[in-house]
């Protein structure tokens, strides 16, 4: 009977353990280059759809611990804007970068109070805003500016320390309050960089 008890205690350990084993997963990304006609048609057209009048878009396949993905990756209203589609076409969400001294000031707090707690030492490299729904919420937003059925994120890259380890690259999701979602640490592949 005491091995039993020990046995569910153990296991219970074990599921309360497990959000730390993803907090800690690290993220692992490739992209290439791609042509557009090797894009998805549904990804092409959804783009000149919603952002009707955009002048060039380089297109990306994409690799990654959460599988294959397309990006459309344009400038747009004087912001770099990063839109992301599944192997089928079907959008994913919408990423426009902006500097974090944009955000409004309760956002930035937010942020902030959170990296702080967390980190000896930090440094904010790339902030994006993301937006993501149901594809004609998305194009509606963008074209017609109906918020209707939009989720808004704050993706973050950045450098970080944790107490008694050395600076790390790590991306960080924050919902539409900054309010803290998740964190992953980035594996950077230096060859994967390189331009030749």
């Amino acid at each position: 009977m005491m091995n039993l008890i020990l046995r569910i205690v153990l296991l219970g350990l074990f599921i309360l353990a497990l959000p730390r084993v993803s907090f800690a997963q690290k993220k692992i990304e490739q992209e290439k280059g791609v042509k557009k006609k090797d894009v998805p048609s549904a990804a092409v057209d959804w783009l000149n759809d919603a952002f009707e009048g955009k002048k060039k878009v380089k297109w990306y396949e994409e690799f990654s611990n959460e599988g294959r993905a397309y990006e459309g990756k344009f400038w747009w209203d004087k912001r770099f804007h990063s839109v992301k589609f599944d192997t089928l076409g079907a959008i994913v969400d919408v990423e426009i970068e902006i500097p974090f001294e944009e955000l409004d000031e309760s956002i930035r707090a937010s942020i902030t109070d959170y990296l702080q707690s967390e980190f000896e030492d930090y440094k904010i490299n790339r902030l994006q805003i993301q937006y993501s729904g149901e594809s004609d919420d998305l194009e509606d937003f963008f074209d017609e500016d109906e918020n209707e059925g939009i989720v808004i994120r704050y993706e973050l890259e950045y450098t970080g320390k944790l107490k008694g380890e050395i600076s790390k690259f790590w991306e960080g999701l924050f919902d539409h309050t900054g309010a803290f979602i998740s964190q992953q640490e980035v594996e950077v592949r230096i060859m994967d960089n390189l331009i030749f």
